[in-house]
């Protein structure tokens, strides 16, 4: 599927539109990657190498995104974190657009001046893990976070994180979250979320739960085209994002062997939001 040619939700035809995608990561490692995900082929411009000083005010863009997507969340990034884990062995895939068709207010948050500087929007961070076909997902983050109206790009986390897993021949995606976390509706646009864990003290945060998708190209298709979104789903348990008993029950169960899949996240204003989940 040519996503230029598809039949794609505005949203994400705007993005295409305005932005061109980029790419960190070592070249070695460009063999194994599907440069041109759906047909967007990647400008050999934007193919950066951290080993590169041309890299430099691009990935000083990705942690300016970095503060401001996670900084008061207690997981912001050091530099060689990004570095060790995502720049050299794995990838770093977003969109981005020059300096000079941004606003003053966003240039001033990256803080950059030079109009032709290329400013990375977006990111998913993600990982190869020693299992073929399958990448965990360190980080995904968006200028949407921090944008005003103007320089708001609605859709543009989960066109990122659709292409990059594409970009990564992702069969199985793994990765970790909070339960409050909003971007849980956007994973589950890739597969229905198989829980590894409900309460994780390994993590910065304990109460993160750990996940693996089976990507299911079909659904990630439907979900960028104008068919949208399936019905919501209704699960055999419901679990509240602040209900720290029924976490710790879900975690113990899934420790007796039990198997939960998340398949919808459920907002609810004034409240929390609820995971559906149901016996795999």
């Amino acid at each position: 599927m040519d996503l230029k040619e598809a039949d794609i939700a505005p949203p994400y035809r705007a993005i295409l539109e305005r932005c061109e995608p980029f790419l960190i990561t070592y070249p070695a490692n460009h063999g194994a990657l599907d440069l041109a995900p759906y047909g967007l082929a990647l400008d050999e411009e934007r193919l950066y190498t951290a080993t590169s000083l041309r890299s430099r005010s691009v990935i000083d863009g990705l942690h300016a995104l970095d503060a401001a997507t996670f900084g008061d969340k207690d997981m912001r990034m050091p530099r060689w974190v990004l570095f060790d884990c995502g720049e050299f062995p794995g990838i770093v895939f977003g969109f981005g657009r020059r300096a000079g068709e941004l606003s003053a207010e966003l240039r001033e948050r990256y803080e950059v001046d030079r109009d032709d500087a290329f400013v990375p929007l977006s990111m998913w961070v993600a990982i190869r893990c020693a299992e073929d076909g399958a990448w965990f997902g360190h980080n995904l983050s968006s200028v949407n976070v921090m944008a005003s109206r103007a320089d708001a790009l609605p859709g543009l986390a989960t066109l990122t994180k659709a292409l990059g897993i594409k970009l990564a021949r992702a069969t199985k995606q793994y990765g970790a979250t909070q339960w409050d976390s909003a971007s849980i509706a956007l994973h589950l646009k890739l597969g229905d979320m198989q829980l590894l864990s409900a309460f994780t003290p390994a993590h910065t945060h304990p109460e993160t739960l750990a996940y693996r998708v089976d990507v299911d190209e079909a659904l990630i298709l439907r979900n960028l085209s104008m068919a949208g979104q399936a019905a919501p789903r209704v699960g055999d348990r419901i679990v509240a994002a602040d209900d720290h008993a029924a976490i710790l029950e879900l975690h113990d169960d899934l420790e007796r062997g039990e198997r939960w899949t998340m398949v919808r996240a459920e907002s609810v204003p004034g409240a929390a939001q609820r995971l559906h989940l149901v016996r795999a």
